[in-house]
């Protein structure tokens, strides 16, 4: 049984026995007898029909507290006895009490209410007054120290389940973190390893690849002076061709799969940290200008996380189709949204889907041509933002990302922004 069923026992035990006691000790006046059961009988009315409820509530009852003690009172002053029901009365004023001052002063009265009940049943007599106050003196002596102990008990145990919760949050967060850097950790090493051994093979693939084409032309040019022009035979010419080609196709996809991996933020750099070495990846691989610029405040890691995929897809979308020579990679937090713009100066999906498509056009044409957007808006979408694409002026590509973020207060976008191409659309958004 919970704590209320037990207070549900003792207050109906307690009353019996104490109209019992009461109707036993009292010299056969009928009058008092009826009237201490008529107390046990209301006080037992009001506790089952609506006190009892107040057990339950963060705040007790103060009404439920008042009418016992003014009910037990009465009760006293038809027969002293009652005066045993103090015991059930001062714990359930610190049950009741919402705070532990509330509880001292409900004592406080319960026992010069008692007191005076006392006095009233017996004749106010000096010996009788002397011995009520002694009597509730004492009683409430031991209820308050009781009460006092009690309540720091109960204050210790929250205490504890307060740090016990923080401990746990605090484990959890450990063991989030040393996931999150185990996970970092592999990455690196599988993106070590991919640079090592696959895109090292590849680079050599291609030099193979060159060194065929120009041993087979000397060779050829040596014994056949009707050979093609460019010393190679149409059939090996283009064999060559298309192993070079291929080859450096696929180191282009390790560079790119290294880059991403690598590139993944560790819980002690910040989202600008990472954004710069990824530019400064891909600028070393491409030859492609990239300026980063970053003018936000820690973000909440899935935040950062999203826009550093982001970022890293539209980078491997300006290697594929955008023929740029300059990249501008922004990051600001507008109206608590991070926003990311990546804009190039080159081709890309404008160039292929025509000069002067609207915004929607050109989503679905990055769509449809290999862009990855379907996978960048579905990560957007989780945390609520939005995704779009739109023509840059006087040529180029915008990518914008924005991701709702809590903010206390809206942040300021840079001060001194970074020239280059400016969208020909200013709000264009697509909801992922």
């Amino acid at each position: 049984m919970d704590g209320r069923r037990w207070w549900d026992v003792a207050f109906g035990v307690g009353c019996l026995l104490v109209g019992g006691i009461a109707s036993v000790s009292v010299d056969g006046t009928t009058w008092r007898i009826a009237g201490v059961w008529i107390v046990m009988a209301l006080l037992c009315l009001v506790y089952y029909t609506a006190g009892r409820r107040t057990l339950q509530t963060e705040r007790g009852g103060l009404w439920f507290a008042i009418t016992i003690i003014v009910l037990t009172a009465v009760g006293t002053a038809f027969a002293p006895n009652v005066l045993t029901l103090q015991c059930l009365v001062f714990p359930l004023l610190w049950v009741l009490s919402p705070h532990t001052r509330t509880a001292i002063l409900l004592n406080i009265v319960s026992a010069f209410a008692l007191a005076v009940g006392f006095i009233v049943g017996l004749g106010a007599t000096p010996d009788v007054i002397v011995q009520a106050f002694a009597i509730q003196g004492v009683s409430l002596v031991f209820a308050l120290s009781l009460g006092l102990w009690i309540t720091r008990i109960a204050e210790l145990g929250d205490e504890k389940a307060r740090l016990l919760d923080s401990l746990q949050a605090a484990q959890a967060e450990t063991e989030r973190a040393s996931r999150e850097a185990g996970a970092a950790a592999e990455r690196e090493r599988i993106a070590r390893d991919i640079h090592d051994t696959i895109a090292q093979s590849l680079t050599s693939v291609v030099l193979l690849a060159q060194r065929a084409r120009a041993e087979v032309g000397q060779t050829i040019a040596g014994t056949n002076d009707a050979a093609p022009l460019d010393g190679r035979p149409p059939a090996v010419s283009e064999s060559i061709d298309l192993i070079e080609s291929t080859a450096r196709e696929a180191l282009g996809e390790a560079r790119a799969l290294v880059a991403t991996m690598a590139a993944m933020p560790s819980p002690d750099s910040s989202l600008g940290d990472s954004l710069r070495r990824l530019g400064e990846r891909f600028e070393r691989e491409t030859g492609v200008a990239v300026r980063v610029e970053v003018a936000a405040d820690r973000l909440p890691r899935a935040t950062e996380v999203v826009l550093l995929r982001c970022a890293q897809e539209g980078l491997a979308n300006v290697r594929k189709h955008a023929q740029a020579e300059n990249v501008w990679l922004r990051v600001t937090v507008i109206d608590s949204f991070a926003d990311l713009r990546l804009t190039d100066d080159g081709v890309g999906v404008v160039g292929t889907a025509g000069d002067g498509s609207a915004p929607d056009a050109l989503l679905e044409h990055a769509a449809r041509s290999g862009f990855g957007l379907h996978g960048m808006r579905d990560r957007v979408a989780l945390l609520g933002g939005t995704v779009s694409i739109a023509a840059a002026e006087p040529r180029g590509t915008e990518l914008r990302v924005r991701v709702p973020v809590p903010v206390a207060s809206p942040q300021h976008a840079a001060s001194e922004p970074v020239e280059g191409p400016t969208p020909t659309t200013d709000q264009n958004e697509t909801t992922a």
